[in-house]
Parts: structure tokens; C-alpha cells; sequence
């Protein structure tokens, strides 16, 4: 199995990642999104992680680029734990198509008007008149992964504001997609300062983070 998760797409700017754990246990190892004021009904997922424990004195390298999309999927409550899994990715733009309407008909639930009408640098999902409370959850995903969900509640707006932070964290038992507690344990901020655009992110052998250029 392959020691490296590439998500990155030809048309945007690429980052990496690598992971080195020269902590004494194993572990999964984790990349996930925070807003600089996250509202709490705003839930951060679990974007990328390893399919696998990296074992001791082992490496495990992430890729991505800067490519938004909107998700949805079929959660029922949204709490942490749960697993998000996507019904559909939609891509998006900022400052392209940016806005798009979330509604079932016929018990069929699907994005539909796709448009740039929504206000520019944002992302914005309306929640149609037709979809049923606490059932399904909609946001935005990078690179074809979900980043950012909320609950669907009927006619209401979501807006996102793409400035995203980047962080690693090393747990067990975490699975892609799953919806993260607001407070993440044993994490670090990545920081692409400049035109640093590879990090190095090693677990030392005290569990600490130490995080530096490639």
C-alpha cells in the first residue's frame, strides 16, 4: 500500500506534506481545515488521512491544491463521530461559480443552479423549501474531499468564507470524512508562509510537533 495520499489536480498549486513519526506508537495520521472563527455549528472533517497506522521511524506523505467544491451528504444528526460520505460533489469558485440551491423532489436530493450570483470570495448553498430537518449535510470540500459541513435545516443559507487553516494531527480510529470534535488533541497548524508550498511535519519521540519548509 502507498505512503502517499495525492489529492492534487494539473490546474491548481500544488502542497504537500510528509509526516515522520519518530514517536515510540503508531498512528493515524490526519490533515484538517479550521476557520480563523469557526462557528459552531460549523463542523471541520476529517480531510485526508492514512489508510494505514504509520508505524514508528516511518513517513507518510498528503498532496492537495487549492480546488473547492460543494458536498453533500446523508449524515441524519450531525455530532462528531460521524462519518460524512458524500451523495455528490459539485465544483466551485469563489469568484466563479460560487452559489448553488440544495433541494429534493420525488425523494431525490440534489444540487441544482449552479451560478455565480452569490456574493464573490464566498461560497454559498441554499437550503431548498422541500428538504426535511436534521436528515442531510451540506459545505465544501478541497481537491474532491469534504473540508467544512453543517446540518441541512429547511430554507436557510449557508455561507462559507474560503481562508482556510490547515492543520496535521496523529489519533486512532479516525476514518476520512469523519466529522471532528470542535477541540482536536495532538494537532498542529501547518503554516504555507511565502512560498513554502512543502512542509515536513515530524512527531518526536516526546509527542511533540516540530514543523518546518521541505
Amino acid at each position: 500500500m502507498s505512503s502517499i495520499l495525492d489529492l492534487s489536480s494539473y490546474s491548481g498549486t500544488p502542497y504537500q506534506v510528509k509526516f515522520i513519526n519518530q514517536s515510540p506508537s503508531a498512528w493515524i495520521v490526519y490533515l484538517y481545515q479550521k476557520m480563523p472563527n469557526q462557528p459552531s455549528e460549523v463542523f471541520s472533517l476529517a480531510w485526508q488521512a492514512s489508510p494505514f497506522k504509520v508505524a514508528p521511524n516511518s513517513f507518510f506523505t498528503f498532496k492537495w491544491s487549492i480546488d473547492y467544491s460543494f458536498i453533500w451528504g446523508r449524515t441524519g444528526a450531525l455530532t462528531d463521530g460521524v462519518v460524512f460520505e458524500a451523495g455528490a460533489v459539485l465544483n466551485a469558485d469563489p469568484a466563479g461559480n460560487n452559489q448553488v440551491t440544495f433541494d429534493t423532489e420525488n425523494n431525490t436530493p440534489a444540487f441544482s443552479h449552479l451560478s455565480s450570483g452569490g456574493q464573490a470570495g464566498k461560497l454559498t448553498i441554499l437550503e431548498g423549501s422541500h428538504m426535511p430537518n436534521n436528515i442531510y449535510s451540506t459545505g465544501i470540500g478541497m481537491s474532491g474531499q469534504g473540508t467544512f459541513v453543517q446540518q441541512v435545516l429547511t430554507n436557510t443559507t449557508q455561507i462559507y468564507t474560503p481562508e482556510p487553516l490547515f492543520f496535521i494531527a496523529a489519533g486512532q480510529g479516525i476514518q476520512m470524512g469523519q466529522v471532528l470534535a470542535q477541540t482536536v488533541t495532538n494537532a498542529c497548524e501547518l503554516k504555507y508562509v511565502g512560498n513554502v508550498y512543502s512542509l515536513l511535519a515530524t512527531l518526536t519521540e516526546t509527542q511533540q510537533w516540530s514543523v518546518v519548509p521541505a
